[in-house]
């Protein structure tokens, strides 16, 4: 998102950018779904949690599949990333239920040979 990145720069120029800022939950849950990720080459959009699957993330379309991912995993794989060699697969710990195998086929469905725009940013 190109949006993105100029807002980043924007708020680390201002003097307050190193102050904690608490966004309450409501702003935050506002803000995440108001936001729809285009992909590009896949290096700014997160891979779990982003918007960026026909507008939905993929808790919106499998909520059983993401209680299965690490929290680290979460918050760090960029689409570029997690879909090099299909590396989001090993993100996903513990047994797997017929619910998340079934999710897990249909994530497998949407983001394999998803096309990714290597001098398009996000």
């Amino acid at each position: 998102m190109r949006l993105n990145t100029q807002i980043k720069r924007l708020i680390a120029s201002r003097p307050w950018a190193g102050l904690p800022i608490h966004v309450p939950h409501n702003g935050r849950a506002l803000f995440k779904v108001a936001v729809e990720s285009v992909v590009g080459n896949g290096r700014n959009t997160m891979f779990w949690t982003d918007r960026w699957l026909g507008g939905k993330n993929i808790e919106e379309l499998d909520p059983n599949l993401l209680k299965t991912v690490t929290k680290r995993a979460i918050k760090q794989h960029m689409v570029a990333d997690a879909n090099a060699g299909r590396r989001w697969v090993s993100d996903i710990k513990g047994a797997l239920s017929v619910p998340v195998l079934h999710e897990y086929l249909l994530i497998w469905d949407l983001v394999d040979d998803f096309p990714l725009q290597p001098k398009v940013t996000d």
